[in-house]
């Protein structure tokens, strides 16, 4: 968030605000990927496969997208609903989970 704060707030001959924010970003995405897929991993070993699916799938698919495109195969714009879909997906499920998630309320 801080990055694209920097970025949308940058004027048009400030670089290094630019470079921060690619900086930012660069260290992020790492980490969200990374934390994701242990969060995703941690529910398939608790036997949530709905929740740890949706959590993992999505940055992985993300990651083999980033790869094949630096690898120089080319994706049309249907081909980047790889990335779109499986988010949108995740975070359907994420809030049906917490939608339907009665342990809190009933232990109260």
């Amino acid at each position: 968030m801080l990055g694209t704060l920097l970025f949308t707030t940058a004027g048009t001959n400030d670089i290094g605000r630019e470079i921060t924010a690619f900086l930012i970003w660069a260290l992020a995405i790492p980490f969200v990927i990374l934390g994701l897929v242990g969060w995703g991993i941690g529910y398939l070993r608790a036997d949530s496969t709905r929740l740890g699916a949706a959590l993992t799938v999505p940055p992985v698919l993300a990651v083999a997208y980033i790869g094949l495109s630096m690898a120089g195969v080319d994706f049309s714009p249907v081909g980047r609903l790889l990335l779109i879909i499986p988010t949108s997906g995740m975070a359907l499920v994420v809030g049906y989970d917490l939608w339907t998630d009665n342990t809190v309320s009933e232990e109260r």
